[in-house]
């Protein structure tokens, strides 16, 4: 029964708006659970937050956050040995991020396409892999890649 008025309440909500709805539960679940250990929720989470791409890109803090989540979740997933599942979250990360990531987060992205490689080639992906592998390497600045590994 309960299933079925869920179901009845959720085919209320128009179709058009259902993208940002299922946004803002995800913004709703991340906030309750900010700073906590969640094990697979981080998954469902992430995939909720997903669908507000178009709202997420409009605010650089909120894009780097999320993409913080997803990459949290491709770990989690990568941990889990499910490479296919860490390889979307993953590439949901990078796309979250603003062009000139780079320059700005570069701590962030050097981990997220070193991630990212990794869970491409585990999945075959390897054309990807290398593509990943080959703007690692064009972005990646030797002395502070060079302290980071010192400090690992």
């Amino acid at each position: 029964v309960h299933d079925k008025v869920r179901e009845a309440a959720y085919n209320l909500i128009p179709d058009s708006d259902k993208r940002q709805f299922h946004y803002h539960l995800g913004k709703a679940l991340n906030s309750i659970c900010d700073g906590k250990d969640v094990g697979d929720i981080i998954f469902l989470i992430a995939s909720l937050i997903n669908h507000g791409k178009e709202w997420i890109l409009r605010d650089e803090e909120r894009s780097i956050a999320f993409a913080k989540l997803n990459m949290k979740a491709g770990k989690r997933a990568l941990d889990g040995c499910d490479h296919k599942t860490a390889y979307s979250y993953l590439e949901a990360a990078l796309s979250l991020l603003l062009e000139d990531h780079w320059g700005n987060h570069y701590d962030l992205s050097l981990r997220l396409n070193f991630l990212i490689a990794g869970a491409a080639k585990s999945c075959c992906q390897y054309v990807e892999a290398c593509k990943y592998c080959e703007g690692f390497l064009e972005e990646v600045d030797v002395l502070k890649t060079s302290c980071l590994l010192t400090i690992c």
